[in-house]
């Protein structure tokens, strides 16, 4: 990865006028992102659509009910994904804060740091409780061959001659 910017140097903190709700606390997606990557990525790693799709189940039932129909599903139901920037700032704190690197092949990883962090999140009954039963319902259900096949339905829907 030598010659590689993977990583958004251009992190500022400054204090706000409101609070933030928590979903777009870094903190929270952060948190979220390595027990998503804990719960439901496999050993090959997780793409970003998968922790954008993942992340969109969490916050908003109806995207909840629509991923557990797609993966329930033998058909190709018209599913969209959302994504949302946080993730991709809290990608970004992951990295620096080495909990998850990101592969040759593009796939995000966690790293023994982020092993031990998501499992400490998993060893405490209460924290990201709700979060955790929903990621228990997708599972390994949501592999990178069915994300494929979403995005390959996808380019054929809008590919003209």
């Amino acid at each position: 990865m030598d010659g590689i910017n993977l990583v958004n140097t251009d992190i500022i903190f400054d204090s706000k006028p409101e609070a933030v709700p928590y979903n777009y606390r870094i903190s929270y997606k952060v948190s979220l992102i390595c027990l998503s990557m804990a719960l439901c990525c496999g050993r090959s790693g997780c793409s970003l659509i998968k922790l954008q799709m993942l992340s969109n189940a969490v916050s908003n039932p109806e995207t909840k009910a629509q991923l557990l129909g797609f993966l329930n599903s033998n058909l190709r139901r018209q599913f969209l994904v959302r994504f949302d920037p946080v993730v991709n700032r809290a990608l970004d704190f992951c990295i620096v804060d080495n909990l998850i690197y990101q592969q040759a092949n593009g796939l995000f990883r966690l790293t023994q740091k982020g092993k031990d962090f998501s499992a400490a999140i998993k060893d405490d009954k209460d924290i990201l409780k709700i979060e955790r039963e929903i990621l228990d319902k997708i599972s390994l259900n949501l592999t990178e061959d069915k994300i494929t096949e979403l995005t390959d339905y996808w380019r054929n829907i809008n590919a003209t001659n």
